[in-house]
Order: C-alpha cells, then structure tokens, then sequence
C-alpha cells in the first residue's frame, strides 16, 4: 500500500466523491439530513452489533432478518447528534423533523430518536451498488 499511495489516494477519492455525489442526490441535495439519519442509525444499531451480532454464530445479517436487534437499540438524541456530528442543534432538529414527515424516523420517547425500516428499504438498491463500488475500488487498490 506505501509503494501505491498516490494510486490508491486516487481510487478512494474517486469513490468517495462518486458515492456523496449519490448521496447527495438520494437525499435531494441535502447532505446534512443523510448525515443526521446515518449518524442516528449507527448511534441505534452500534451496541447491538458490537456486543451480540457480531459475536453470534449466526451472524448479524440473520439476526437482523429476524427482528433480534431491534430490542436491542439504542435511541438518541438531537444533542448527541449535534454534539457528534458538529452540526447545530437547531439545524439537526430541523433535518430531524424533515425525516420524520418522511416516515425514516420516529419518536421513541420524549427526544428518543430511532430509524424506521422504510430507509432500509428505500436505499436497498442504492447500499448495494454502493458495496459493489467499495469491492471493485478494494480491488484495484489491492
């Protein structure tokens, strides 16, 4: 990798900026609300991941297929996504609301914020030219 640092410099940034300027898109040219949901989904399903899927002999996909994750997750909050992110809290909870009227997020208690399935869904196509963009920029760097 040392030797082709220049070359795989070039082949990550090719794919990271392909990738924003899909996401970028998908999100109608708002970023920061892609931000907001990714940061709230990962903040959600982070715990769950680290201390049973992961370590399952059935893996993370099969015990997400089978609902198991979901009394596991850990809601958030506009502070902790703002405090985590950089964004201001005023314009996180701007982008909070605009998720919600979308149905990509829902209120798990007072400031308790938890993704939806419907984003899952809406961006199962999208996730997996995204993971095929990933293995072939792997690829070419290794």
């Amino acid at each position: 990798m040392r030797e082709r640092h220049r070359e795989a410099t070039f082949v990550l940034g090719r794919f990271m900026t392909d990738h924003l300027i899909r996401v970028y898109r998908a999100f109608d040219k708002d970023i920061t609300a892609a931000i907001v949901l990714g940061t709230i989904r990962q903040y959600n399903l982070q715990r769950y991941y680290a201390e049973i899927g992961e370590r399952s002999a059935e893996g993370f996909h099969q015990l997400a297929a089978q609902a198991n994750h979901l009394a596991h997750g850990r809601a958030c909050t506009a502070m902790s996504i703002s405090r985590s992110t950089g964004i201001p809290r005023e314009t996180v909870r701007r982008k909070i609301r605009a998720l919600i009227r979308r149905g990509w997020l829902k209120q798990a208690g007072p400031d308790n914020l938890v993704v939806t399935e419907l984003p899952r869904k809406h961006f199962a196509e999208f996730d997996r030219d995204s993971l095929e963009g990933l293995q072939t920029a792997a690829d070419e760097i290794l």
